[in-house]
């Protein structure tokens, strides 16, 4: 049984691109958002439609979807508080010279540290990304780690949705192409159902 979803920011965007966060809504779990990702998902342009379309999708999970406070995303928030006090002119330069490297990536490779010790026997975490840099991490033996791809195929044989190509295509057609790369790592602890995770009504 898959007990947590914690998405990174790809395929958060890129289901939001399409209307499709619903496909996250199905699964009988909390969905954790870390702070790090959350921050990184809000640090576009304020009149962003997929800001508005995240904003309302983690307002409407009310608690189901909760966002998880780490040290990355601390630092996140406090570069965007210093970016008030710098010249408009600078401001390009002071973002590129203060990234902090893969925070999003990072915050939830903590948190996945943090949830195995709380995680039965028999649940899962599953982690959902787009970033090829998530492929050489290690989640622990408790955490499932798949692409949005995979997602989508996966829905596609479970019939939730009537083709992974098709999806994929329509979030082409906005001008994000998220990559066609699958990759799915079972936790070691043992394959959960899939099928038992996941809401068909």
């Amino acid at each position: 049984m898959i007990a947590v979803a914690v998405p990174d920011t790809g395929p958060l965007n890129s289901l939001a691109r399409i209307g499709r966060l619903d496909l996250l809504d199905r699964f009988r779990s909390r969905i954790l958002i870390t702070d790090a990702a959350q921050v990184e998902l809000m640090d576009g342009p304020q009149d962003d439609p997929d800001q508005a379309t995240l904003t309302e999708w983690m307002t409407r999970g009310g608690n189901r979807i909760r966002i998880v406070e780490t040290a990355y995303g601390a630092l996140l928030r406090q570069n965007r508080e210093l970016l008030r006090y710098v010249p408009e002119a600078e401001r390009a330069r002071f973002r590129r010279n203060s990234r902090i490297k893969d925070a999003g990536e990072n915050s939830i490779r903590k948190l996945a540290d943090e949830i195995r010790d709380t995680l039965s026997r028999d649940a899962t975490g599953l982690v959902l990304f787009e970033d090829a840099s998530f492929m050489k991490m290690e989640f622990g033996p408790y955490v499932r780690v798949m692409t949005t791809w995979s997602l989508a195929v996966a829905l596609e044989r479970l019939e939730v949705i009537p083709s992974a190509s098709e999806l994929f295509d329509r979030i082409e057609d906005t001008g994000r192409t998220p990559p066609r790369q699958a990759f799915d790592r079972p936790s070691a602890a043992g394959a959960e159902d899939f099928e038992d995770s996941y809401d068909f009504s």
